[in-house]
């Protein structure tokens, strides 16, 4: 069982909320976007997508952006897209109220991470409305692979932890055992076939660099969707290009699922950012939003935008719902949600945590690390059967009723147990 406890917290900005402190024995990870949605929850994902980033959205199953070897025809195909001139792709997408249905009793479901949301971040041919941002590590496999060195939640072979990972950190294999070295964080200094290329690992403009007679395939995920001639490829946000020596190499790499390892680690997403650090607020003499990428103002090494996109950077005026991990000095792992509404709510005086409303939370709490496990309208905590332990509070603007309030739907959650 879940040790569950509603709190009425005066925060550190002299707002009172309402918090659900929850301390599990450990959690697991459930990819929601490598299975195919229910019909009617994509199409409820489909509507509010729409709504969101104001042009039309097109549902795509995971088996549509995945290519098989005949597929190649060696120019920039695009498996991501039922049809590029139809609209935005939408990844698989589900509602945590009817997800819950199917928890054991116990169990609770919470969201999870940062998902591409936002028009700027899906403007890539592969990239999908509802992608994950960095690692998504489900009982020990990797279906997304950390991008920029950004906090991680982890649960390994020592018990929950907390700490920075970037695609560098990771040890990538095609299905036949080929390595790949991935790229340093940085710009291309490494342009040779093996090199795994990530968004601000050797891109440029979030391509892959110029190698004339080499070619490149590009994953979104563990699967080929696209392969190339002489590199200029786009990089899927979601994924990474691995560059090979000949055609026959890059079908060979397409024909199978990578692998991408983190030895020692079983459960595992990337968020952030880091809020709490040995017992301390982040908020003095460093500015984490920059050494996490969390802002478009950040020094990076490529020009396209960072995600999530346009990320609200501060930590007094933003007010918004919240979640939050920490870990205490002996290693006992909880979670905080603060109840409150989208950080894009317009009808009104935004309720909720400020970053320092959370980081002061979870200190009092007893979190000597913490980590900012997203929040706004995707703040959701269910338990078995569908009760929302705290009321999620999405909005969606581009609807008639703007004010009306929605489940958000999301590629992944956490279920502790």
């Amino acid at each position: 069982m879940v040790d569950v406890r509603f709190l009425e917290r005066r925060l550190a900005s002299g707002v009172t909320a309402r918090v659900v402190r929850l301390e599990p024995g450990g959690f697991r990870v459930l990819p929601y976007f490598t299975q195919d949605a229910p019909l009617d929850e994509t199409r409820l994902a489909v509507i509010l997508a729409e709504a969101r980033l104001g042009q039309p959205v097109v549902p795509v199953p995971p088996a549509v952006r995945r290519m098989a070897p005949r597929d190649l025809d060696g120019s920039h195909r695009i498996a991501a897209r039922a049809d590029a001139r139809s609209g935005v792709a939408c990844a698989p997408l589900r509602l945590f109220r009817t997800v819950a249905a199917g928890l054991a009793p116990g169990e609770i479901l919470t969201n999870a991470s940062y998902f591409l949301f936002l028009a700027p971040e899906v403007a890539g041919p592969f990239d999908a409305y509802g992608d994950p941002i960095g690692l998504t590590l489900a009982d020990g496999v990797v279906e997304t692979p950390p991008q920029i060195p950004r906090s991680c939640l982890l649960i390994g072979d020592a018990g929950p932890e907390i700490r920075r990972i970037g695609f560098a950190h990771a040890e990538i294999r095609t299905v036949q055992g080929l390595p790949f070295s991935p790229h340093p964080f940085g710009p291309a200094t490494q342009v040779a076939a093996g090199t795994a290329f990530a968004l601000f690992h050797g891109s440029a403009g979030g391509l892959t660099p110029v190698a004339e007679g080499l070619w490149d395939v590009a994953f979104v995920g563990r699967h080929a969707v696209a392969l190339s001639q002489g590199g200029g490829l786009s990089i899927p946000r979601a994924g990474c290009v691995l560059r090979c020596a000949s055609r026959s190499e890059a079908e060979a790499v397409a024909a199978g699922p990578l692998t991408y390892s983190l030895p020692a680690l079983q459960q595992g997403i990337q968020s952030g950012p880091l809020i709490v650090e040995d017992g301390q607020t982040m908020e003095a003499g460093r500015n984490v939003f920059v050494e996490e990428l969390l802002t478009d103002d950040a020094p990076r090494p490529d020009s396209v935008c960072v995600s999530p996109h346009d990320w609200r950077a501060d930590w007094h005026r933003t007010r918004a719902a919240r979640l939050s991990a920490g870990i205490t000095r002996d290693g006992r792992l909880f979670f905080c949600a603060v109840e409150g509404t989208s950080s894009f709510f317009r009808d009104g005086t935004a309720q909720g945590a400020t970053l320092h409303d959370l980081a002061q939370l979870m200190i009092e709490e007893g979190a000597a690390q913490a980590i900012h496990l997203d929040g706004g309208g995707s703040t959701q905590v269910f338990c078995h059967g569908g009760g929302a332990l705290i009321a999620p509070r999405d909005v969606h603007h581009g609807m008639p009723d703007s004010p009306a309030q929605f489940d958000r739907p999301l590629p992944l959650g956490l279920v502790l147990s």
